[in-house]
């Protein structure tokens, strides 16, 4: 007897075929409706003859004019002229500027009145697949289409005018018998209140004017260029959160002000898939992580690094002191990681070490102020200005007339909730900041007796380095 398979086994296991990127086109704004027709019969491919489109933006109303095909021999011409003449009166006694429905004299056409098919349409989407990607397009509205007979009305109202005419011309009848019974009928105050609602729509519908929508073939090349709007512009990979394998997803996080002029950030080297990354220990994934963003909210790593074995907000918590420094709430990379110990710089060959003070004391400067100015640092710790400006870059932007200022804003939420944590950053700060004074003085002491630093350098390194911002 056949022992049964294990229902974990891995022949139970779906196999993955093929993997499709997909991407969200942007290129048509509001602008894509999704037309149906529930009650269209496929034997008759001629119905969606389109003659004239007509549509109320505000109140998200469409009317379809279609042609009727009258050389068809199921077309009986004698009817539609006779309808026709009902709704429009006979042409000999037409004024001029009458208006009629019916230009031709005879029912050629029907109307297709639209009725939305879903209360929130915004939450799909129109796919186009490329053979090799996926495009998805967010639809502005879903329209379910009906016939619409309302120039019926207008015919039976002609009808009943004249029948009422020649009944007026007879003998009148006779005094009737028939008694005045009142009807009361018992209604809800919900259906007075859809009753209401329903008068208030007609009125607002009724108080827009239609726009009349010009027609192009599905042939033609405006359609064929709009076509095209549905396949997104830019695919080139920003990241997602389960198959990372770029760090610019990071950055993606980061909103930049478009309002000011910055300067942009460099871009991160560092490449790994968040697979590879969540079989390590979750210090070691804040340490590749920060090294390519260098500054983080506490949040947004947090989503990254969802699903990681073992990741919790206090398991982070413990780990990320390990590798990175808070600033204004946000979690900066510690200088160590980005500049290892027996290493230079890649520009000017400045030795790890002054890279770290100089960037620390960048640091420290940004946890007391809004603005730093990157020329004040530079004649204190005296490295190039393009290794002090490679430095700023790595986590502000220049604001022009202000300073240089973080790319992200200070996370009040994170100071508010971990005040412990916050605390004991700050009382590392002061430290930090102890070190690198004593460092200083005696470097500008040495160059003092060398009478190569001015008298008020000394000044500077008690005072916060701030631009005129505020």
């Amino acid at each position: 007897m056949d022992e049964p398979v294990p229902s974990n086994s891995t022949a139970d296991d779906d196999e993955v075929i093929k993997e499709i990127p997909i991407f969200n086109s942007t290129r048509l704004p509001n602008n894509l409706f999704l037309l149906r027709y529930p009650l269209l019969s496929k034997k008759c491919p001629n119905e969606l003859t389109l003659r004239r489109g007509l549509f109320k933006p505000n109140n998200q109303e469409l009317e379809l004019e279609m042609c009727i095909d009258v050389e068809s021999s199921n077309f009986d011409s004698d009817r539609a002229e006779l309808i026709a003449q009902e709704v429009d009166g006979p042409p000999e006694n037409r004024k001029s500027t009458t208006k009629v429905h019916f230009e031709n004299d005879l029912v050629d056409k029907v109307c297709l009145k639209s009725t939305p098919a879903v209360k929130e349409p915004s939450k799909y989407a129109a796919l186009t697949f490329s053979g090799k990607e996926i495009h998805l397009t967010t639809l502005r509205n879903i329209f379910e289409f009906r016939p619409s007979f309302m120039y019926l009305d207008k015919g039976s109202r002609k009808r009943k005018d004249t029948e009422h005419n020649d009944l007026s011309d007879e003998e009148e009848p006779g005094p009737s018998t028939a008694e005045a019974v009142t009807v009361k009928f018992k209604q809800s105050d919900d259906r007075w209140k859809k009753s209401k609602d329903f008068k208030t729509l007609q009125t607002k519908s009724a108080d827009e004017a239609f726009i009349s929508c010009e027609v192009h073939p599905e042939s033609s090349s405006l359609s064929k260029v709009e076509k095209l709007k549905l396949m997104a512009e830019n695919t080139e990979p920003t990241g997602q959160a389960m198959n990372l394998t770029d760090a610019e997803y990071v950055r993606v996080l980061v909103p930049e002000d478009e309002g000011q002029g910055t300067t942009e950030p460099s871009s991160p080297s560092h490449i790994m898939s968040l697979h590879t990354l969540r079989a390590s220990p979750i210090s070691e994934q804040c340490r590749v992580l920060l090294k390519d963003a260098q500054i983080i909210q506490f949040q947004q790593l947090m989503m990254i690094l969802a699903g990681g074995e073992g990741l919790t907000a206090d398991t982070l918590l413990r780990n990320l002191p390990k590798v990175a420094v808070l600033v204004r709430g946000n979690w900066v990379v510690k200088s160590e990681v980005l500049y290892p110990s027996n290493t230079f710089s890649s520009t000017s060959g400045v030795p790890a070490e002054l890279m770290c003070r100089t960037r620390d004391y960048v640091l420290y400067l940004f946890t007391k102020n809004q603005y730093v100015e990157r020329k004040k640092v530079s004649s204190i710790m005296k490295i190039p200005s393009e290794e002090v400006k490679e430095i700023f870059m790595g986590f502000s932007k220049l604001s022009h007339n202000k300073g240089w200022e973080l790319v992200l804003p200070t996370d009040n939420d994170f100071i508010v909730k971990h005040g412990d944590i916050v605390q004991k950053q700050k009382d590392a700060w002061e430290e930090k900041f102890k070190q690198l004074s004593e460092f200083l003085k005696d470097n500008l002491k040495q160059r003092r007796k060398s009478k190569s630093v001015s008298s008020d350098e000394l000044h500077l390194l008690s005072v916060p380095l701030i631009s005129a911002g505020p």
